[in-house]
């Protein structure tokens, strides 16, 4: 009996050694994939930082383009309304001189009839 169970006992140690390198080799394992999931993840992180960076870049020329097309409508707007004032002085001088060429008319037309 003693013999079968010294064999018994060395039948576990085997099975216990053979189960011990088999979670060696799958916490290697584990490690190797864990590796290289966090190397991807840093991968992944630094393309999204990348990315964000270029929207920011991209949203920032955005709003001076949309800042200076606004101030550039504004002076446009202005320059509209500054014209439109020294229209009506136009308009005034236009105004007399139809006045002044009728009275000239009139006065053209007296002399021939004299």
């Amino acid at each position: 009996m003693e013999v079968k169970s010294v064999e018994d006992y060395m039948e576990r140690i085997r099975v216990i050694d053979a189960l011990e390198q088999q979670a060696m080799g799958l916490s290697r394992m584990l490690t190797t994939y864990t590796d290289r999931l966090q190397e991807r993840l840093e991968q992944r992180m630094a393309i999204e930082q990348g990315s964000e960076a270029v929207v920011l870049r991209s949203i920032k020329h955005l709003e001076a383009a949309v800042t200076k097309s606004v101030q550039q409508k504004q002076s446009l707007i202005q320059k509209c309304h500054q014209l439109d004032g020294e229209m009506q002085e136009v308009q005034v001088v236009s105004s007399r001189l139809q006045e002044i060429k009728q009275l000239l008319d009139v006065l053209e037309y007296s002399t021939r009839k004299d």
